[in-house]
């Protein structure tokens, strides 16, 4: 089975404006370029701007938060009350409701599954690349996009009681896009939000998930959740296997087959004698005298 992207949705727990909340992204395989989260805590694609953590998908298909060589520390994974330091080098397997936490920032991962494309990430509601939303939303005095980074945000929301979770996962050496359901981003008819009052969240200073869940309609799974994986290396995406042909016949079937015309065996009772000498009469006739 081959490797595909992974369809993700990233969830601003604290947006300047509801618009902003989900971001449509796809995690690309391997550490090729693709999906980062940049210091400036904005989702980016295909860029080589610092970075906090870079998000993609391992030889064993899973989603993998990277925290590559001399980016900034800061960048957590917050799962059930339970948190895990990025460390350089080390991937960490992130799941479905994972928190990334960020200094400033709290995001929210929603993980879809595998998808057979993969395009830069996009706001619900608008087609446009998510810089053109957000750059279109500050001209029209909607949002500071300077709020997003220097904002705080709030706390994890409460954990869903009753519901067993597993520890975060951290590997020594990893194997060699559809929404959510019944989702209204609450925008008017020509896609621009309407604001009343103060569009700006009132937030405390720790970056931790919220105390209320954004999602809270979300279904929560069922069964227990993993621990929080990190691994030692990145995993390395594996080759592709060239079929392998068919073996050749053994060399007799490749001959016609003869049997059927070969006579019986002869097995005799006795052997056979050599036939009596001729004689002839001529030669034994007495000879006639005088």
């Amino acid at each position: 089975m081959s490797i595909q992207p992974i369809a993700l949705c990233i969830e601003n727990c604290y947006p300047t404006h509801e618009s902003l909340r989900h971001l449509r992204c796809c995690a690309l395989v391997g550490r090729q370029p693709g999906l980062i989260v940049a210091t400036d805590g904005q989702v980016l694609w295909q860029t080589d701007v610092p970075r906090f953590c870079e998000l993609w998908v391992s030889g064993d298909h899973k989603l993998i938060c990277f925290r590559p060589t001399g980016a900034p520390g800061g960048a957590r994974v917050h799962r059930a009350g339970r948190e895990v330091a990025l460390e350089e080098g080390k991937p960490v397997v992130v799941m479905d409701g994972d928190y990334l936490l960020l200094p400033g920032l709290c995001y929210r991962l929603h993980v879809h599954g595998p998808t057979g494309g993969a395009t830069e990430p996009s706001y619900f509601g608008h087609e446009e690349p998510a810089g053109s939303t957000l750059a279109r939303f500050a001209a029209a005095g909607v949002i500071a996009i300077g709020t997003l980074s220097a904002a705080a945000c709030g706390k994890p929301p409460a954990e869903e009681k009753g519901r067993t979770i597993e520890p975060v996962e951290v590997r020594t050496r990893p194997p060699d896009v559809s929404p959510p359901q019944n989702y209204n981003p609450g925008m008017t008819g020509d896609a621009t939000p309407t604001i009343t009052g103060d569009a700006t969240p009132t937030t405390p200073s720790t970056p931790t998930p919220p105390t209320t869940d954004a999602m809270a309609d979300d279904p929560a799974p069922g069964g227990p959740q993993p621990p929080i994986e990190v691994r030692v290396e990145p995993p390395q995406v594996p080759r592709p296997v060239e079929p392998t042909p068919p073996p050749m016949p053994p060399p007799d079937t490749m001959k016609p087959a003869t049997d059927g015309m070969k006579p019986p065996i002869e097995v005799r009772v006795r052997p056979p004698s050599p036939p009596a000498p001729r004689i002839d009469p001529r030669k034994h006739e007495d000879p006639i005298g005088p």
